[in-house]
């Protein structure tokens, strides 16, 4: 017997519908990796002048703060302008400070206190970025702790880096 839902799709529309839905759902499900996934083995580790072409007059879309199943807690929303400032957004509230790069890491400090700042290595995957703090050494065994601490994508596009890492 048939779920009332589907009582009256054929076995042609009902594959249809399946793969629509699993095209509708695939970027999202590829936004929910684990944050214990270590995706450097298959990403380009960013640099100096690399670093600045990929997010000098951009905005990128970004998550932090992940639980075991990889979801995020909180989502921001970063400018970083070509003139070296930046804007920070999140949860209806814009803090403003400057971006650069030192030591080949991504480094912020914000006017407001409260915001932490830091540096950062970043690594691309696709069209997706990952940070690793340089509070944490970098080494190449990092089993005692998540691997990356946020990620991000250019404003507007849809992430495509989970069919890189599986």
């Amino acid at each position: 017997m048939n779920p009332p839902c589907l009582k009256f799709v054929g076995p042609l529309k009902l594959v249809t519908t399946v793969i629509v839905l699993a095209g509708i759902m695939l970027p999202s499900l590829s936004w929910s990796q684990s944050q214990t996934t270590d995706i450097r083995p298959h990403a380009l580790r960013l640099a100096g002048d690399e670093i600045k072409a990929e997010f000098s007059g951009q905005t990128h879309e970004g998550a932090y703060n992940f639980n075991a199943g990889g979801q995020a807690r909180n989502n921001y929303v970063e400018t970083h302008q070509k003139d070296g400032r930046t804007i920070y957004k999140e949860q209806g509230f814009a803090n403003r400070g400057v971006w650069f790069v030192s030591n080949e890491t991504l480094c912020f400090v914000y006017d407001n206190d409260m915001m932490g700042g830091g540096c950062f290595r970043v690594y691309k995957v696709e069209n997706c970025y990952y940070f690793y703090s340089d509070q944490f050494e970098e080494r190449t065994d990092e089993l005692d702790r998540n691997y990356w601490t946020a990620r991000s994508v250019r404003q507007g596009e849809v992430p495509k880096c989970e069919a890189a890492i599986s």
